[in-house]
């Protein structure tokens, strides 16, 4: 990926993966409200590591690491006094440490160096060999990484590491040096925003009969406090404390911005050889047009077909056009914004009660909607419609993506099981009358589109929300006989796992009962491995009644399931479900490349057309604005990420099965986050600059020019290797369950 640094490279098989809520709450705002209310428990306990250097597979008892790490009670800090040193050695049986807790002082540089033989370990500190560790070493042969904040190790503390260069020796060879980005180089107040060092990745082999040494060193700062620097926030929605070429400070900057963008806009005429779907009217085929669009393969590759019948590879944009969506939380935190606007009058719009739900009174607050009113007075709302409109036909995009509110562009709504009640997480697929439910509740959704070629394909819920747990297995076999989903949950169990035996049934679950009856009345406790054979038995189930209810209420729009992410699961089988029961196996990917291993191999096996519903690159501009470092998929500028844009569209036009790519988003988050929050925290949820338009209305030039170009390009790419294909065939996919 572009933007990294010389022979450093992000693990990113080591990151935690947190992609970004949705307008609606998906499985990431159930993340982030979980860990809101984990964080703000009493009881919950913090825990902070850091990694001066790392190589190892702690499963597998293979490699070292050198780290700091600490806890703390409750919602408290992390303290300098308890933080400790630790090396940790495997010899592929065991584990052994040393540990060290010194009388830490802030501002001080001290110099650490861990040695590793094959017979024993060493830690040192300042000079002072602290301890020796006899016993073997079992090396593991992976990337070595440092200077890294584990993300689920990244609590709060009153302290921060500043890891100074990394030196590594083998004995006989020349020393390695690494070089780390130093702490200091950001205004105090900038730095509030993103306090996580910059993580590498060095390939380094630590050899297992030869002893080596790791050294670096570390100053202990205090963590400063955000009310020395209040307000953080401009008017405009940016951080006081940056400053690059093009900040707005003025309303007049606005105003020019639009001028300018006039001009440019101009010259950028939408792709003169698509129809108005996206279908290509250059290529030498084309199917009948049948009003809706289809999914097709030829020569070995899949299509979308338009309405009008001609192929079509998609590209779209999600969240258009945003003009209040996002909000973020400003209850309990007011000093951190130099201006919130008026809460009545011309103003009023950029306000929002509870925009997440919960209980109390949160005022949240849309910067990028007093923007809008700044540039365009009272037309504000129908200006950013025909902005967003214009924008993405310019930049090269057939419509929009996931999240959408224009209905003149091709989309891909998602819709939610409205007023149906849940079971524990999810409806009770087995009850007949939450069935009819279902039914209505989406019929309802559907029904007003029924006949929109504008619909790409309907899909419901979103992501990780909608994977059967196995705690929900958990809960339903604990609830009354009377609920059809234990019922039918037990009668699987017996049938399918027992063979009838309600004996072997009552054996292999500790359950006292002589019938299904009392099966049904008692309450279970499953085996591991049973309640996984249970969770696949509910979650088919459900994947199969939402989609014969969508074909059956709209025969002619594709479905795409629920929007899975690979390694965001279960398992591997949640993909394998969720691919036989849909047309294009809709699905979401954060990461460097389109694709890798995992993935090609399920979408070969599954052997239907997919369709990316977001992917993306935010800009961290060296943290230099405020936003965050989004570690699944990143770029350093806005010229990197447009770069990488290109990259993964080339890959995506020439893979056969990919029908259509989703960039997330339209618009910038909010610096101070996008919620669900309350309180005097700087940031609460996400914090990036997904957009290709940032907080204040204005397109990322050097992003935008560049997507074009490889959104002009993607069409043309694919029909040359649809032409190279294997046979000369071509069909049409055939809808309905």
């Amino acid at each position: 990926m572009s933007g990294w640094r010389w022979n450093q490279m992000v693990d990113w098989r080591r990151m935690m993966r947190f992609a970004p809520i949705r307008s609606v709450l998906t499985w990431r705002g159930a993340l982030f409200l979980l860990a809101f209310l984990l964080i703000a428990g009493p009881s919950r306990a913090a825990s902070h590591r850091f990694w001066l250097a790392a190589q190892h597979d702690f499963g597998k008892k293979q490699g070292f690491y050198l780290n700091f790490e600490n806890t703390a009670e409750g919602s408290d800090p992390c303290r300098l006094p308890t933080l400790k040193l630790i090396l940790g050695v495997a010899d592929g049986k065991n584990w052994r440490f040393i540990t060290a807790t010194p009388a830490w002082q802030f501002d001080k540089h001290y110099a650490v160096k861990a040695v590793i033989a094959r017979v024993n370990a060493e830690l040192w500190l300042d000079g002072r060999r602290l301890e020796v560790s006899p016993g073997g070493f079992a090396s593991f042969d992976g990337p070595l990484s440092a200077d890294e904040v584990p993300g689920w190790a990244n609590g709060p503390a009153e302290y921060e590491v500043h890891q100074g260069d990394l030196k590594l020796q083998t004995a006989g060879d020349k020393p390695v040096t690494v070089p780390l980005l130093q702490a200091g180089t950001l205004p105090e107040g900038l730095a509030l925003f993103d306090r996580r060092p910059m993580p590498v990745s060095v390939k380094w082999h630590s050899r297992v009969n030869t002893s080596f040494t790791i050294e670096t060193s570390f100053r202990l700062a205090k963590e400063p406090n955000i009310h020395d620097f209040v307000p953080i926030i401009d008017a405009f929605g940016q951080c006081r404390y940056a400053d690059w070429p093009g900040k707005v400070k003025s309303d007049e900057d606005l105003k020019a911005a639009a001028l300018d963008e006039e001009k440019r806009l101009k010259t950028l005429a939408p792709a003169q050889d698509e129809d108005a779907y996206g279908g290509s009217l250059a290529a030498a085929w084309k199917l009948p047009g049948s009003g809706y669009y289809q999914a097709a393969e030829r020569n070995g590759y899949w299509w979308l077909i338009s309405p009008d019948g001609h192929p079509c590879f998609y590209r779209g944009v999600c969240s258009a056009p945003a003009a209040t969506w996002e909000t973020t939380p400003v209850t309990g935190r007011e000093s951190l914004f130099q201006w919130l606007p008026p809460r009545d009058g011309a103003f009023s719009a950029a306000w929002r009660r509870n925009a997440w739900g919960g209980e109390g009174a949160t005022d949240y607050c849309a910067f990028q909607a007093c923007n809008l009113i700044r540039r365009d007075g009272a037309q504000w709302q129908d200006q950013s419609g025909i902005r967003a409109e214009r924008r993405v036909k310019a930049f090269g995009f057939v419509g929009l993506g996931k999240w959408g509110d224009l209905a003149s562009l091709p989309n891909l709504p998602v819709l939610h099981l409205a007023g149906v009640p849940l079971l524990v997480d999810h409806p009770d697929v087995f009850d007949p009358v939450v069935q009819g439910q279902i039914t209505i509740s989406l019929r309802k959704s559907i029904e007003p589109r029924r006949n929109d070629p504008l619909v790409i394909g309907w899909s419901i819920g979103n992501e990780y929300e909608e994977i059967i747990k196995p705690a929900e297995i958990a809960g339903i076999l604990k609830k009354e006989s009377s609920v059809p989903a234990k019922r039918s949950l037990v009668d699987y169990a017996l049938k399918s796992l027992y063979n009838g035996s309600i004996s072997h049934f009552t054996t292999a679950w500790g359950a006292r009962a002589r019938t299904a009856q009392e099966l049904y009345a008692a309450p279970l406790s499953a085996p591991k491995d049973d309640v996984e054979a249970l969770r696949r038995f509910y979650e088919e189930s459900y994947y199969d009644l939402l989609y014969r209810t969508v074909k059956t209420i709209d025969p002619h729009h594709l479905y795409l399931g629920c929007w899975i992410v690979p390694g965001w699961w279960e398992n591997e089988e949640d993909w394998r479900l969720t691919a036989a029961h849909c047309d294009v196996v809709g699905y979401d990917r954060y990461a460097p490349q389109f694709t890798d291993e995992l993935l090609s191999r399920l979408v070969k096996a599954s052997n239907k057309p997919i369709l990316c519903g977001e992917f993306s690159y935010p800009e961290h501009y060296h943290g230099a604005r405020g936003y965050g470092r989004y570690d699944a998929a990143w770029a350093e500028s806005e010229a990197d990420a447009g770069d990488d844009y290109g990259r993964w569209t080339e890959a995506a036009s020439t893979n056969p099965y990919c029908v259509g790519i989703n960039w997330f988003e339209y618009r910038d988050q909010p610096l101070t986050g996008r919620g669900p929050g309350r309180g005097p925290d700087l940031i609460y949820g996400e914090h990036y600059a997904f957009g290709i338009v940032d907080i204040s209305d204005r397109p990322k030039w050097d992003l935008v020019e560049r997507m074009r170009k490889a959104n002009l390009q993607t069409t043309a790419r694919r029909l040359a290797a649809t032409a190279a294909g294997a046979s000369p065939d071509t069909h049409a996919a055939p809808l309905g369950p």
